[in-house]
């Protein structure tokens, strides 16, 4: 039996959130918060994913969040639209010759970056708006009597909307896309089948909320960085890149902030430049690469910055290894190299309060 059936058997019919099915960053944050708690037990001892991750493995994750945040249907979307199962996402055509130390390249343009002005509008609530696809896989049953376990997967690609206050007040508006394939037993997953387009409110951990201000050098950015999430500090190059994801994910950055990340990203071991490329919307880059280990995996990130303002446009991750002890892709019919999130940046900038939009 998976999870989140275990858990909503022991709740007995009494189970407030049946039939939801959480969306991917409650989930993250749900399970961040849950393993925050666990690192003040003694029993934790291990430091893996104390960051947000990035890629979803199972029902576990989901179980977390069936009461982390609350499920405001969209107005304007009543009934919402089915959620999608979608093909793995054609990769970005890269335009160069064979990969180089990308250091030099992206200090260089770190310089272009801090010349940019502040991020666009006005007010004290973060505003980002994405498009992209993320990979989620589950394990799971379809509630009979001791069936098999199967595992199922989906691509699904995405618009969302997020808005994040001083005080850690936080909104995510999720709208899976029409579906195009799938992957897995339909039945284990009818819950995710239903789902459409979702609002989430909820206020962030304390320890995942950004300072007012954000240091413009990279030695102060990349103590912040380090210090997100409850524990010790976590200056390994996995850390790190996490970190930034999720900055990028919440925080609209001026141009000496952005410079700041690009100068933190260009001090990490093994980075490359690849070459030129394109995104998904079609807006022309520099793409920049970087392989990291964790306990889980190896996974490759990669950044495409605008080559005028340093602006980050895209960014994607793809599994290359896993230890079996957390996950494999075989068990889902899948195979490394593994697409886990193509994320394209929309718009970032302050408005005045959550839910208002540019």
């Amino acid at each position: 039996m998976d999870d989140l059936t275990a858990l909503r058997n022991a709740l007995n019919g009494a189970d407030p959130a049946a039939g939801a099915a959480p969306a991917p960053e409650a989930r993250h944050r749900a399970r961040t918060d849950a393993i925050a708690r666990l690192e003040e037990s003694p029993a934790m001892s291990r430091p893996l994913w104390r960051r947000i991750p990035f890629l979803v493995g199972g029902a576990a994750a989901a179980a977390l969040a069936v009461g982390a945040a609350a499920l405001l249907p969209p107005a304007d979307e009543p009934g919402g639209i089915p959620s999608a199962y979608a093909a793995p996402p054609e990769p970005i055509e890269v335009v160069g010759g064979d990969p180089v130390d990308g250091t030099d390249g992206l200090l260089a343009l770190a310089g272009v970056t801090e010349d940019r002005g502040p991020a666009p509008g006005r007010g004290r609530v973060g505003f980002v708006s994405t498009s992209g696809t993320e990979l989620v896989r589950l394990t799971a049953n379809a509630g009979d009597d001791d069936p098999d376990e199967t595992h199922g997967y989906r691509y699904v690609p995405y618009e969302w909307n997020e808005w994040t206050g001083p005080g850690g007040e936080h909104r995510s508006d999720d709208h899976p896309l029409p579906p195009l394939d799938k992957g897995g037993e339909e039945a284990d997953h009818e819950a995710f089948l239903e789902r459409g387009s979702e609002s989430f409110e909820d206020t962030l951990h304390p320890a995942l909320v950004w300072p007012e201000e954000l240091p413009a050098d990279p030695e102060g950015l990349e103590e912040v960085l380090a210090g997100l999430g409850e524990g010790p500090e976590d200056r390994s190059p996995a850390g790190i890149v996490n970190a930034v994801e999720f900055l990028y994910g919440t925080r609209p950055l001026a141009g000496p902030e952005e410079a700041a990340v690009q100068r933190v990203l260009a001090g990490l071991d093994g980075l490359e430049y690849l070459g030129t490329a394109a995104d998904p919307l079609g807006r022309e880059g520099e793409l920049f690469s970087v392989e990291v280990e964790d306990e889980a995996a190896v996974t490759e990130f990669r950044f495409l910055f605008d080559a005028g303002d340093g602006t980050l446009l895209y960014r994607d991750s793809t599994l290359l290894s896993e230890d079996p002890e957390y996950g494999s892709a075989e068990d889902y019919g899948l195979s490394y190299p593994l697409t886990a999130a193509q994320v394209a940046y929309v718009w970032s900038g302050w408005v005045g309060e959550v839910g208002e939009r540019p």
